[in-house]
């Protein structure tokens, strides 16, 4: 899901897969024939070797609180703990950093029991102090935060009780907060000793509890880990309760599919995403198995930019989302591997609202012409592109040169044609791309997420968030900050399901994005990588994996 100077949110993909043990033939000591009796057992977890990722977005710092994208995230989520954690399959909250946790009725005071045998990388052990300094720098307006002040929520005051009690005091009850305790790549405790050794270039050598320490960076070529040998307090769920098994991580950055693609065949890399477009050619791979999942969010969208002329018209926003066919889309840029998107969240996210099914736009170029007749824009006769005022109608469009972002581009460019609307492409690196999306470059960007909770809709549309977070569609619409603060501001389930879908039915009638498709995402894990498994979500989870040979 890299950033920047101002709070913004990408996509934040997270995969994972589940791989069997292998086993071995031995003759067991009870044998009594003069021929052993061959009989499998289980292989035991092997330390060493380097477990190689390939990825496809490199992140611009790994300092949390100024980024929040989804590559930043997953190095984060190694190296640091989070302080809740969810049980891989009821995803109930379970203790983490935090043992145990109160909340207070009225959901204002949150009490957080820290265990007492962790400690940083540096040696500082982790205390309940080291964690308020940490969520007290994310809080500060001077720290420039992008996403995690977000993900905290509004804090009024945190207190050390003792060495591993640490007492918040909320402004409001805020529904998220325990979800968001569970992001350890946002809300990790930072290493106090490294964030004064290293100031501003913290983001280049970052330090947290987690089983792997930082170890190096190479821009545009990797990022290496190396085992943190004194973990001892991973979640209750992993068989492993020690340090991690490989002696290094490294997450390899191949941006474009087929070098990616044809460095994982070749054995140059243990694990990578794979296309839908290539994933046959690995199903049968005998040194490959595949794992799937669906997207829990929304892969591919079109915001529209509300602070430029003429997407501030909701006829025009209108018209564009009926002008989208998007079944050719997910053809070309999924080769059919996703499932068509209604509203600004996906079904598998707790919150989702059925009734966008019945009221999200359906092709119709037809009706998208009159739209736009009925907004002043016409075609004149002879001409390709309409007109209003002696105006084209011209819009840019901002991609990242990915494959899938380039064909969905390059479709919507041909379909906007046939209503008379000029798109032009216009592709930047990562990094690039978010600061011109917060600074309102663009009139209209594609954009996907990973998100695990509703409140995603505040984060994309709240006009507190518009230029200084992800609201990169300019929204300023009170109607929506109403519903999307009380979806937030209550910790009573029923209440935030129906606010979140008030918020999705107002997001849909006002035409704030064009939802295309929800991927169905196709992991490669090499027949030497064992003991992977999965979560809920789709969440990688690690700490059982070691390396056959």
């Amino acid at each position: 899901m890299s950033v920047f100077d101002s709070r913004r949110l990408s996509l934040l993909i997270a995969v994972v897969f589940a791989l069997s043990l292998a086993v071995v033939a031995c003759a067991p000591e009870e044998a009594v024939d003069d021929d052993p009796i061959d009989e499998p057992v289980e292989e035991e977890p092997q330390r060493g070797g380097r477990l190689v990722i390939g990825y496809a977005e490199e992140p611009n710092t790994l300092d949390a609180h100024l980024t929040a994208a989804a590559s930043a995230y997953f190095v984060m989520s190694q190296i640091s703990d989070p302080m809740v954690d969810r049980d891989p399959e009821t995803a109930d909250f379970i203790p983490a950093l935090a043992e145990d946790w109160d909340i207070s009725d009225d959901g204002l005071e949150i009490t957080l029991y820290l265990r007492d045998d962790a400690e940083f990388h540096s040696g500082e052990p982790f205390t309940a102090e080291a964690l308020k300094a940490t969520w007290d720098r994310a809080l500060d307006p001077e720290t420039g935060t992008v996403h995690t002040d977000g993900v905290l929520g509004p804090m009024k005051e945190l207190t050390a009780v003792d060495d591993y009690t640490l007492l918040i005091e909320m402004e409001r009850p805020f529904g998220p907060l325990l979800h968001g305790f569970t992001m350890a790549g946002y809300t990790h405790a930072i290493d106090p000793v490294a964030l004064e050794e290293h100031g501003e270039d913290y983001g280049r050598n970052p330090s947290s509890t987690g089983p792997y320490r930082f170890d190096d960076w190479v821009s545009g070529e990797y990022i290496t880990l190396v085992r943190n040998e004194d973990y001892s307090w991973p979640p209750e769920y992993y068989e492993n309760k020690g340090a991690p098994y490989p002696d290094e991580v490294e997450i390899r950055y191949i941006t474009e599919d087929a070098p990616r693609l044809a460095a994982l065949e070749a054995g140059e890399l243990d694990i990578a995403r794979v296309p839908p477009a290539e994933v046959d050619m690995f199903m049968d791979h005998p040194d490959f198995e595949i794992y799937s999942y669906m997207t829990e969010g929304v892969t591919m969208s079109v915001w529209f930019n509300q602070d430029r002329e003429p997407l501030d018209d909701v006829l025009v926003r209108r018209a564009l989302n009926l002008a989208i066919e998007k079944d050719p889309i997910i053809a070309a840029a999924e080769e059919g591997h996703a499932i068509e998107a209604h509203g600004p969240l996906p079904p598998n996210m707790w919150g989702y609202w059925e009734g966008v099914e019945d009221i999200s736009y359906q092709y119709d170029p037809e009706e998208a012409g009159k739209l736009l007749d009925e907004a002043g824009w016409v075609l004149p006769e002879d001409e390709e592109y309409r007109e209003k005022d002696g105006e084209t109608l011209k819009l840019s469009l901002y991609i990242q040169p990915t494959d899938a972002w380039i064909a969905t581009s390059e479709m919507l460019q041909a379909q906007y044609r046939d209503i008379g609307v000029k798109v032009e492409i216009e592709s930047f690196e990562w990094g690039t791309l978010m600061e011109y999306l917060s600074e309102g470059r663009h009139d209209m960007n594609l954009m996907g997420y990973g998100y695990g909770d509703p409140d995603w809709l505040y984060h994309i549309f709240h006009s507190g968030e518009a230029g200084v977070g992800v609201n990169w569609a300019f929204i300023q619409d009170p109607e929506m900050d109403e519903l999307v603060e009380a979806q937030r501001y209550t910790v009573d389930p029923d209440e935030r399901m129906e606010y979140a879908a008030q918020a999705q039915e107002l997001a849909v009638d006002q035409a704030y994005w064009a939802p295309i498709y929800i991927r169905k995402n196709y992991i490669a894990v090499h027949e030497r990588v064992q003991d992977f498994d999965i979560n809920y979500r789709g969440t990688w989870l690690l700490h059982d994996v070691w390396l056959s040979d």
